[in-house]
């Protein structure tokens, strides 16, 4: 999955801080970690760290967002060993639960530049509209649209569940059922 070729969704390049945490028994931390992302998808992010968590381990990430932190339940879905020499140390997250706000908030926040020439169109050619139509507003429904257009043709949501399903032997998703748009888990 580290490659471009066997990721589903699309990466923006980015930097946050990240806060990565293992809860345990009642308010106590099994594990608490703080990292810098890499790269953001609306499946998942990629850190930059030193320190490797082993593959599969359930865990939740906090982006740090302008509007405030981002609570995820999410796994370690790969990890970039401290001796690659072609990529840099860390660990690949794929987000599990994204929560109706969470996910609003991801397709709000993930703007890729193709979003922000568009956006940039937009207001050149309507300004008076920039102040009550904003970039979040436009890459949430550009989100959207690309959302129904990969269901139309029967692929899966990108993030009705928070995250893509998991990958067999095979290298194929199990087939689920269509969830409805703007419906994540509560």
């Amino acid at each position: 999955m580290a490659d471009s070729e066997t990721r589903r969704y699309e990466r923006i390049e980015i930097e946050l801080p990240c806060r990565l945490y293992v809860p345990g028994a009642g308010e106590e931390l099994r594990f608490e970690a703080f990292c810098t992302s890499r790269n953001l998808g609306l499946g998942g992010i990629f850190v930059a760290s030193s320190f490797l968590l082993k593959r599969g381990l359930d865990l939740n990430v906090e982006l740090s967002l302008p509007d405030g932190p981002l609570p995820i339940h999410a796994v370690v879905a790969h990890v970039v060993g401290l001796d690659d020499e072609e990529m840099q140390s860390g660990m690949g997250i794929q987000f599990l639960d994204v929560d109706a706000h969470g996910r609003e908030t991801l397709l709000r926040y993930f703007t890729p530049v193709r979003y922000q020439s568009f956006y940039d169109t937009f207001v050149h050619e309507f300004p008076h509209l920039k102040k009550t139509v904003p970039l979040r507003d436009v890459s949430l429904v550009l989100n959207l649209w690309e959302e129904w257009k990969i269901r139309a043709e029967g692929g899966p949501m990108l993030t009705a569940s928070g995250a893509p399903p998991s990958v067999g032997r095979s290298g194929r998703a199990p087939s689920a059922p269509a969830r409805p748009v703007g419906r994540g888990k509560k």
